[in-house]
């Protein structure tokens, strides 16, 4: 197939997709004001399993004078600057060790520091700040190898955006510059630590008691070029939650368009991404890398479900994804957790499971889960973490994965392990 024709056929990888998330941000707009009334929507993206977001707490010496009325209308808006930040954070450090067949035995430690300031600005707008350590070429990951003789490790900005809720339509958030990603997501498709750069607009409301529908539209600059068509990932994502008894189920479908892809592609290659690149791709005559052979628009269908059991909650998800512009029929993948338990206050624990099959251009493997080689694989994933002492948790994870697909039919290849034993605080 000719560069230029491929090329081409990934510029516009939406069709019906685009005229899709057109009506579908024009929906979000037109049930806001019914909505609003029904719901008090969580303000920004989701907070990472591993670092629960903060509660702003009342100043009463800001309150003390104001009747109950006042006070609700002034709120942290009457409040100085400096009283308004709330400061979070998390710091890890990891021992890895990769293990395979015929391959030498690999140890490394590493470390994750991430410091984060919120604020309200005002009644309606907050403003959210991360630094993170990680190599700045890589970004699913903030963890830092210990390495190079005692230099200084990288610092960077990994987060910074605002998120604005007007208390006039609190069921819709829009969020714009470089934020965590709003909608659930796994690492199949997105690993954890990714931040996406652009825009997002989200509604959510209660069409009756306990159920809860989200529907969010995505807009994001991937590589922005001076001289030439920029590269960029679109999205529409609708959710709805609603409960069982003491038990919840969620259910939820995503469609990520990407425009200019290729560019990821040479980026890996050339600089400046540092990223595994495991798709199948497009090289010139002289063998150079010039893009991928499939383009990229990806479904992805999640459908989660928690259990209150007498111990402890049990979790259960199943993931499926499949990009409908692929070149070859290794389009698609599954992904499957299971996890009891829940490791949050002192002296309590969980435990997990994850089986993931990948299948080569299911998705780009830059931006995938960053513990795993990328996509065309299987993995096996166990996991157990302990709480003893509040913000202070010791976790163990064992993967194994196993290429799919050999680059030859006559290629052996052999399962590889990587245990991960860690100690994460949280501040």
């Amino acid at each position: 197939m000719p560069h230029s024709r491929l090329t081409h056929s990934h510029a516009a990888p939406w069709g019906s997709l685009g005229r899709s998330l057109v009506l579908s941000v024009a929906f979000v707009i037109s049930v806001v004001p019914s909505a609003y009334a029904q719901t008090r929507l969580r303000f920004g993206p989701r907070a990472e399993p591993d670092a629960p977001a903060s509660e702003p707490r009342p100043d009463v010496r800001d309150t003390l004078s104001m009747s109950s009325t006042e006070a609700e209308q002034q709120g942290d808006a009457t409040r100085p600057w400096y009283e308004r930040l709330r400061f979070s954070g998390d710091f890890r450090s990891r021992y890895e060790g990769f293990y395979q067949e015929s391959t030498q035995t690999r140890n490394r430690v590493r470390l994750r520091f991430r410091m984060r300031v919120d604020t309200e600005v005002n009644r309606d707008t907050q403003f959210h700040l991360q630094l993170a350590s990680g190599d700045p070429g890589t970004p699913v990951s903030t963890n830092q190898t210990f390495t190079e003789f005692f230099l200084p490790k990288p610092f960077s900005l990994d987060r910074a955006y605002i998120s604005y809720n007007p208390k006039a339509a609190s069921a819709m958030t829009l969020g714009l510059g470089r934020f965590a990603m709003p909608q659930s997501v796994t690492q199949m498709v997105f690993d954890e630590d990714l931040n996406l750069e652009g825009g997002w607009e989200q509604v959510s409301w209660a069409p009756r008691k306990g159920m809860q529908v989200t529907l969010i539209g995505l807009q994001t600059a991937v590589n922005e070029r001076s001289s030439a068509t920029d590269s960029y990932m679109m999205g529409g994502y609708g959710e709805v939650r609603f409960p069982f008894g003491s038990h919840s189920l969620q259910v939820s479908a995503a469609d990520y368009g990407w425009g200019q892809p290729d560019q990821i592609a040479v980026g890996s290659v050339k600089g400046p991404l540092e990223s595994i690149l495991t798709n199948d791709l497009l090289r010139n005559a002289a063998g150079e890398v010039v893009g991928y052979r499939s383009g990229f628009n990806v479904v992805d269908v999640i459908a989660e479900a928690t259990i209150r059991t007498r111990r402890a909650p049990l979790r259960l998800l199943a993931n499926f994804a499949h990009n409908t512009r692929a070149a070859t029929d290794r389009d698609s993948g599954f992904w499957i957790e299971a996890e009891y338990g829940r490791a949050r206050a002192s002296k309590t624990w969980s435990t997990g499971y994850t089986y993931g099959w990948v299948e080569q251009d299911v998705t780009p493997s830059a931006f995938v889960f960053s513990d795993m080689p990328g996509t065309n694989l299987r993995l096996h994933m166990l996991e157990g973490s302990y709480v003893p002492l509040a913000g202070l948790s010791l976790d163990v994870t064992l993967h194994i994965s196993k290429t799919l697909q050999p680059a030859t039919p006559s290629a052996v290849t052999h399962w590889l392990s990587r245990l991960h034993v860690a100690a994460v605080v949280r501040f």
